[in-house]
């Protein structure tokens, strides 16, 4: 199914891509600097260039994919995806970005969970870009980012959860409003543009779910639901 969008709410997407990679190109140019003032580019934090670079190349790259989902193709791909095992890849690949921002990844994956459907290559998109904007709004003190997946009576659901208290409905609708508009328009979760956010929600979007508001346990975060594969559940 094609799914239709605004050319506004492209350019405001756009916007906030933008917005997004100033990020992690300034702290390349910084770490390349400081070796130059030094006399001595050993000194450059090529681990921290090496994650940056990776950052800015995800979100660039799942952009253009939640773009593609949308507009290049009339029947999204729908497969079986284990939610579970891709958790685990997509805590992998955070794992050093978490390492620079003092945060603890964990992974909850409670109980054995049947494929859903999805289209493999967006999720892990989404779940990513999801993953590195939240990283990247947390203050340099020790906190943990939480990657779960739990069974409701609505599906499946799967999201990033951290210590977001006072996390609403309504600052949610709001920061989608001010999306591209606002330098931070998700103050409550992100100091930044958000655009991992919005990028996530474009490609999940592409599949019929959505973005919302959720709580696992003891913590508050952005998760979505996903509908069980039928062919192979579990017995």
């Amino acid at each position: 199914m094609q799914a239709h969008r605004s050319q506004v709410g492209d350019i405001e997407l756009l916007r906030s891509v933008a917005e997004q990679l100033k990020t992690p190109l300034a702290v390349i140019a910084r770490q390349v600097e400081l070796g130059e003032l030094a006399g001595d580019m050993r000194l450059v934090d090529t681990a921290a260039i090496r994650t940056q670079a990776t950052t800015a190349l995800t979100l660039v790259e799942s952009y253009l994919l939640g773009l593609q989902l949308l507009y290049e193709q009339t029947e999204l791909i729908l497969e079986p995806v284990s939610v579970s095992s891709m958790l685990v890849d997509v805590a992998h690949e955070l794992e050093s970005f978490a390492r620079q921002y003092n945060t603890r990844l964990e992974l909850r994956i409670a109980g054995r969970y049947e494929p859903v459907m999805a289209n493999h290559r967006g999720l892990k998109a989404a779940l990513l870009s999801l993953g590195y904007a939240l990283l990247e709004g947390y203050p340099l003190q020790n906190h943990t980012l939480t990657l779960a997946v739990h069974r409701t009576p609505h599906g499946i659901v799967t999201g990033v959860y951290g210590d977001y208290e006072k996390l609403t409905n309504k600052q949610w609708r709001r920061a989608l409003d001010l999306q591209g508009r606002a330098q931070q328009p998700f103050a409550a979760l992100t100091s930044g543009s958000g655009a991992g956010i919005f990028v996530a929600q474009t490609i999940l979007q592409a599949m019929t779910t959505r973005l919302r508001v959720g709580k696992h346990l003891n913590q508050h975060g952005l998760a979505t639901t996903l509908q069980s594969s039928q062919q192979l559940q579990f017995v």
